[in-house]
């Protein structure tokens, strides 16, 4: 998958994010009008449920991180010949690993099912506009909704893809294993002989720091305001 365009997708959800906070009288009054009150309903919760995938995906990061950061300290103890741990480190980062794995299998797959959810609701919008004027903004911001939750699902597949670390050395775990005992032993050995060195660690960190200021800084706090706004225009139609 590409990498998304964040600067374009800030400035659309900056935009659309405008749209709801200075026309949110207009779009109340169409409320009124036209009972769009269940449209606002629905791109509400579709925020909301990306808002709930971010949060996670966040949560999941700043545990590789920590994680990533004993694995460095481990590796760096065992190439001066140091009491190890990093057996043990490894085997938790890979345990965490498996497990945040399914746990995006099955945030990707309720973010595909929004949709194909939408598909149907937009033709079912697009038959109502038929009747009533459904207000452009709230339009604007569905299809940027629909922007951020792909981007969203990018985000989780780019982190899917990190948490496996390849080794430049070094085949199994058993071989693994034999290595940091006779390292341990002799006080001899480098970290290229375990499989791994600091440069792959460090990559690998550096693209999830990466992935969390994008999640952060352009999707997380965006999709509140977004929350935000269209509960406040809710709040006098309910």
């Amino acid at each position: 998958m590409s990498r998304p365009n964040f600067d374009a997708l800030r400035e659309l959800h900056e935009c659309a994010n405008d749209r709801l906070h200075i026309r949110s009288p207009t779009i109340q009054q169409a409320l009124v009008n036209h009972q769009q009150v269940r449209w606002v309903h629905e791109i509400s919760e579709s925020a909301l449920r990306i808002l709930d995938v971010c949060s996670s995906t966040k949560d999941g990061i700043l545990i590789v991180k920590q994680q990533l950061q004993d694995l460095q300290s481990m590796l760096r103890r065992t190439s001066v010949g140091g009491e190890t741990g990093f057996e043990s480190k490894l085997a938790a980062y890979r345990l965490y690993g498996k497990k945040l794995r399914k746990e995006m299998v099955k945030w990707l797959q309720s973010l595909k099912r929004m949709k194909k959810k939408k598909r149907k609701k937009k033709a079912i919008m697009e038959s109502d506009r038929m009747s009533v004027v459904v207000d452009d903004n709230l339009v604007a911001v569905g299809n940027v909704l629909g922007e951020v939750r792909e981007t969203t699902i990018s985000i989780v597949d780019s982190l899917q893809s990190l948490l496996s670390i390849p080794r430049t050395k070094c085949g199994s775990s058993l071989g693994l294993k034999l290595k940091l005992k006779l390292m341990s032993m002799s006080n001899q050995g480098s970290v290229c002989e375990l499989g791994y060195d600091e440069k792959t660690f460090e990559a690998v960190e550096l693209a999830i720091n990466n992935i969390g200021f994008e999640l952060e800084g352009i999707i997380f706090r965006r999709l509140i305001q977004t929350r935000v706004s269209l509960l406040n225009i809710l709040s006098p139609a309910t």
